[in-house]
């Protein structure tokens, strides 16, 4: 399958998975994650969707599908064991002009979910046009090991330095060159290697001569909580 890649914004926005059992549960996971307010509709559903539906994160709907509850939609993912009902969901999705993926079954699609990594806003996907699921997925484990979590409160101290330079000296010249030189830096290795000093000296020598000291010192204030958030145990 030829694919164009794309990253959709369904942050708020209505979606629907049809099927309630442990694949369904793990594709209203990501489209949580994504922002979607998630509709399932299901016979029957796992103890993690009817908690999440209790707690209002869901809306869940016990039943058959019918194609109405396709509407309002912006996309839908068919994940039953059901074959005639899957083909059900992307047959009245592309009646519509919904975007559709029904999974493992690339025929039915209108499009495929990438394995992805996610580290905050950062989002690695990998595709294989629906050919190898299981190298996707041998990918994405190694490309795990390779952008540790640190790389998500990385990202997060970028678009703060960036929003700030962009701030005081917006269509400057040199603002590329800027924003090249600071991700070349060791400022990565600081966050992971929870050097507070080192950040705030780093931070100064990049930024001095750009911001004004109180913006400076806002922004090394976030960096050492940045740190101080990735030293932090993981709850168990």
């Amino acid at each position: 399958m030829k694919v164009y890649p794309i990253f959709l914004n369904i942050d708020g926005k209505p979606c629907l998975v049809v099927g309630g059992g442990a694949v369904g549960e793990r594709k209203v996971q990501d489209l949580l994650a994504a922002g979607a307010k998630v509709t399932v509709i299901s016979r029957e559903a796992t103890p993690l969707l009817h908690s999440q539906a209790a707690q209002g994160l869901i809306t869940l709907q016990q039943g058959d599908f019918r194609p109405e509850h396709l509407e309002g939609m912006v996309l839908a993912i068919a994940a039953t064991n059901a074959q005639p009902v899957n083909e059900a969901v992307s047959a009245a999705a592309q009646a519509r002009g919904l975007p559709v993926n029904v999974v493992d079954q690339p025929a039915l699609c209108s499009f495929v979910v990438p394995a992805t990594i996610r580290r905050g806003d950062l989002v690695v996907a990998i595709g294989t046009g629906g050919r190898s699921p299981a190298l996707a997925k041998k990918l994405r484990q190694e490309l795990e090991a390779r952008f540790g979590p640190e790389y998500g409160p990385y990202l997060e101290l970028l678009g703060a330095i960036r929003e700030a330079v962009l701030a005081e000296r917006r269509d400057h010249p040199e603002n590329q060159s800027l924003f090249t030189t600071i991700v070349a830096s060791p400022l990565l290795a600081c966050l992971r290697q929870n050097d507070q000093a080192g950040l705030a000296g780093l931070l100064a020598d990049l930024l001095g001569s750009v911001l004004p000291p109180s913006r400076l010192q806002e922004l090394q204030r976030q960096a050492s909580a940045l740190c101080q958030s990735l030293a932090q145990p993981c709850p168990a």
